[in-house]
Parts: structure tokens; sequence; C-alpha cells
């Protein structure tokens, strides 16, 4: 009965990864708990690998000294963009992976506006497949991006100097398969 029940297991964990990565090639990831608000889609090739392209969008608000005006707030829209592969290294429904990208944030705030900033990541998780058009997803990685612009407005210089190294986890992202 034991055997009967293991060799069951084994068969529908078969029969789910074959469902999901011969039929289910392209996604659409929605993360949760992350700063930047990001939604990526990605492309299936194989079974090893992925490309997959982001966007994201964040606006707030800043505050910024200056002698006229002290503390006078800031509106802040960036917008970012960009392009990754990643590699599994094992078949559905538990796989891990590794994955490398590169792309580019636009900053907006008054006065000055069109700041871009590029970037480059690296990453390390693991995809769980819950059903054969549904994955979930933890993961955590290195940022780097570095970049020094400056504007003038009304006379007065600003800058917005942008050297990063930096961790990052997302706490969870759901993908969509069709």
């Amino acid at each position: 009965m034991k055997r009967i029940l293991i060799a069951s297991l084994l068969l529908s964990t078969v029969q789910l990864a074959a469902q999901t990565t011969a039929t289910h090639k392209t996604g659409v990831t929605f993360s949760v708990a992350q700063a930047s608000g990001e939604v990526s889609a990605r492309r299936l090739f194989g079974r090893q690998w992925a490309a997959l392209g982001v966007l994201g969008y964040s606006h707030g608000t800043a505050y910024a000294y200056a002698p006229a005006s002290p503390f006078y707030p800031n509106d802040i829209t960036t917008w970012s963009a960009g392009l990754a592969a990643r590699r599994y290294f094992s078949p559905a429904p538990l796989r891990p992976f590794a994955e490398l990208g590169a792309g580019v944030r636009r900053t907006d705030f008054a006065p000055c506006n069109h700041f871009n900033n590029p970037y480059g990541t690296a990453v390390g998780g693991v995809e769980y497949n819950v059903a054969p058009r549904v994955s979930i997803e933890g993961s955590a990685g290195l940022n780097y991006s570095s970049s020094s612009q400056r504007c003038n407005s009304g006379g007065i210089e600003y800058r917005l100097d942008s050297h990063s190294f930096s961790t990052f986890r997302t706490a969870l992202s759901i993908t969509f398969y069709f």
C-alpha cells in the first residue's frame, strides 16, 4: 500500500511538471511585499531557461531642504524596465533558480525630470508550482546601480547622485501561466 501511494505521488508530480513546462510556456508574475511594485512577464524555453521582462512603477513624496524654503515636498515618480535570464536547476514542482538581469529606472521629480539610472541584478530563489497554471516563488539577491546627473532650474543646480550596492528580498510572487 505504501509503495502504491509513493508511486501515485511520483506519477502526479511528473504529470504536473510535464503540464507546466510543456503546455504553459508564458507567464505573468505579480510581486507582493516588494518596494518597487513590479510586474514581469516570462517565457519558458525548455525545462531549464526563461527570459523575463520587468516593468515597475512607484510614486511618493520626498522632503528637501532649501535655504529660501525649508522642507518643501517633492513628488517623485519612478518607472523601471528591465530584462533578465533565468536558469532553473530542477523540474517542477519545486524549481530552484538563478537569475541575472539589467535595466533602467527613470526618475521624475520637480523641478527636474528624466533622470535615468541603469541597474543590474543577481537573484536566487525557488519557484513552486501549486497548480498546472499557477506558481509561487520567493527570491533574494543583489542590486547594483550607479548614476550622477544634474539639472538647472531657476538658477539652482540640482544633483542626483546614486551609487548603491544593496540586497533585496521578495516576500512573495505569484505567476499565472497561459
